[in-house]
């Protein structure tokens, strides 16, 4: 039975085409062709097509690039930045300790691997060649021993909270608490800098070393967790009174910021802070 209804004259040729022999009933078959193209229904499928599929790709790949760029736009920009220096020694002094250190590895190097040889091959009497190696050690030594606390500079690491503005950063330093995070750099024997990173609570007032460490912090705990051939945390410092130079490069409270200006005046409030709580402690 068909889906559709044919006319009369139609019908009629069909139905001789199905009596009929096949060579005769192709010859019938294009009368029946158009009537039946008449009456079937059209029917429109849509085709697929792999570009809708490429193009929703590509928008989405926009969509996230927007997204990206609108969040780099809104996000909150801080006016201070994260890591504030608040101590200098100056470059002179830095620079000066610098080639102090290379200049006794040199000398050293010289006695021990120069001087030496020479006198053991001539013979002399081992009180001279032992000055001799007094002489390239000991200055090497106490070098070594007198400038390794000396701090070329102090870092704040401060919260989102602290730098949003000025005042907040105000009210932080004014109610510093003991967890605030501080690096200090020192200077390894070949003028390397090294990285202290403690807590502003772990600092305390100390007098060692003749004079030379006025700042010292307990690094047990920190020297339990470091394998036997790496260096030992620094736990004593040296911190000058005074900035180099006079004073210059300093910025009190309300000055502008200016470039290689230090923040002096969080170390002043910093210190202050070290010594009332010194001072609070039992003896």
């Amino acid at each position: 039975m068909l889906p559709f209804r044919i006319p009369p004259p139609g019908a009629l040729t069909l139905t001789r085409c199905m009596h009929t022999p096949p060579r005769q009933a192709r010859a019938q078959l294009p009368r029946l062709r158009l009537p039946l193209q008449r009456h079937i229904p059209r029917r429109c499928y849509a085709q697929s097509n792999a570009r809708p599929a490429n193009k929703g790709g590509r928008v989405k790949e926009e969509d996230l690039k927007r997204q990206a760029k609108t969040a780099a736009q809104s996000g909150k920009h801080y006016e201070i930045p994260e890591r504030l220096i608040i101590y200098h020694a100056g470059t002179g002094r830095t620079t000066f300790l610098a080639m102090l250190k290379l200049t006794s590895i040199f000398i050293g190097a010289f006695f021990t691997f120069v001087v030496v040889p020479g006198y053991v091959k001539s013979d002399k009497p081992w009180p001279e060649t032992a000055g001799v190696v007094l002489c390239g050690v000991l200055p090497l030594a106490f070098v070594a021993y007198t400038t390794a606390p000396f701090v070329t500079h102090i870092h704040i690491h401060l919260p989102a909270s602290a730098r949003a503005s000025r005042p907040a950063l105000e009210r932080f330093v004014a109610a510093l608490p003991p967890s605030a995070q501080l690096t200090l750099t020192t200077m390894s024997l070949i003028a390397k800098p090294r990285y202290s990173s403690l807590r502003a609570g772990d600092l305390a007032p100390a007098r060692r070393r003749l004079g030379v460490v006025n700042y010292a912090r307990d690094t047990a705990g920190e020297n339990e967790g470091r394998r036997w051939y790496n260096l030992r945390a620094v736990g004593q410092f040296y911190v000058q009174d005074k900035v180099a130079g006079g004073g210059k490069g300093r910025r009190v409270r309300y000055q502008k910021k200016g470039k290689g200006v230090v923040d002096t005046w969080i170390w002043d409030a910093l210190r202050d802070k070290i010594a009332t709580r010194a001072a609070a402690k039992p003896s």
